[in-house]
């Protein structure tokens, strides 16, 4: 019994490191994905519920499809799949799709399996970067914002810290707020041009039931890996967690890029519903569902 206890404990330990690790790095990446997908998605209930799914097509697809789908794409070539058809913008009103990135990859490979996590949330990711250099090419202000994200007090947080002081958190993005949406900026053509590119590209980045289901199937060997690791070295008297919750830190800046994404999806999905609640509230005499 005494042996059993023993073992029991120590396979606790290796699977209470081995989640804990993987949130550490990893967290940041769910956290905003997961919230980023519902935002994006009511948005696009708005526009369907208020009897215009094809002026969300049309307004914002043309440009927010093609992100989309560059996003999987890109990482689709970093890992080594082979791209079988792409589409960048073909909407297909049977089955709801604007586009899609049909791909393939050896499964006994486990560089193109882990290759699944990014591939799926492609879109978060590649879109959230691409946010940012379109304010590094069109934001009057960037300098600011660029201080603000970079500063010292956010970059030397890791996830759980930054969890912990989810009031700072919330603080950070309501100046992102206001320095992306300073007064300055509305007399600026290129803030419009930001400002229009940037809907686009932030309606669409919801993720599709096969993204997440991508993600999934990358997430088991990563978490295999961990297993192991964290088996060996718990056996050999070693606990990894303390180092990679360190270097954790250093991708806290990653949470200011997915910040911007989240700032301007949440003021997207507020305007969209605003406006079409303006016509479909007087005609239809009830509040506008996003559910």
């Amino acid at each position: 019994m005494e042996y059993v206890n023993i073992i029991l404990e120590y396979l606790g330990k290796v699977l209470l490191a081995s989640v804990y690790q993987m949130l550490a790095i990893f967290g940041f990446l769910f956290l905003f994905g997961i919230i980023l997908y519902f935002v994006s998605r009511s948005t696009r209930k708005a526009f369907v519920n208020s009897n215009n799914p094809k002026l969300d097509i049309y307004l914002t697809g043309w440009l927010g499809t093609p992100v989309h789908e560059l996003g999987h794409a890109f990482f689709c070539l970093l890992f080594g799949h082979r791209i079988t058809e792409i589409r960048f913008f073909t909407p297909n009103s049977q089955d709801g799709s604007l586009g899609y990135v049909n791909h393939s990859y050896n499964s006994g490979n486990f560089y193109q399996k882990v290759g699944n996590l990014f591939i799926g949330a492609g879109p978060v990711i590649f879109g959230s970067l691409l946010l940012c250099l379109l304010m590094f090419l069109l934001l009057p202000n960037f300098n600011e914002i660029r201080e603000t994200i970079s500063n010292e007090h956010l970059s030397n947080k890791g996830f759980f810290e930054m969890m912990a002081d989810f009031g700072s958190t919330l603080s950070f993005g309501l100046v992102l707020i206001g320095e992306v949406f300073a007064l300055n900026n509305f007399g600026s053509i290129s803030f419009w041009v930001f400002f229009v590119l940037a809907f686009c590209i932030s309606s669409h980045m919801q993720l599709s039931p096969p993204d997440i289901k991508s993600m999934l199937t990358g997430l088991i060997p990563i978490a295999i890996l961990f297993l192991v690791f964290n088996a060996i070295t718990i056996l050999l008297g070693f606990d990894l967690t303390g180092f990679i919750l360190h270097f954790s830190r250093y991708t806290g800046i990653l949470s200011g890029v997915f910040m911007i994404a989240l700032v301007i999806s949440l003021i997207n999905f507020l305007l969209t519903y605003v406006i079409l609640s303006l016509f479909y509230c007087p005609k239809y005499k009830r509040m506008l569902s996003i559910f």
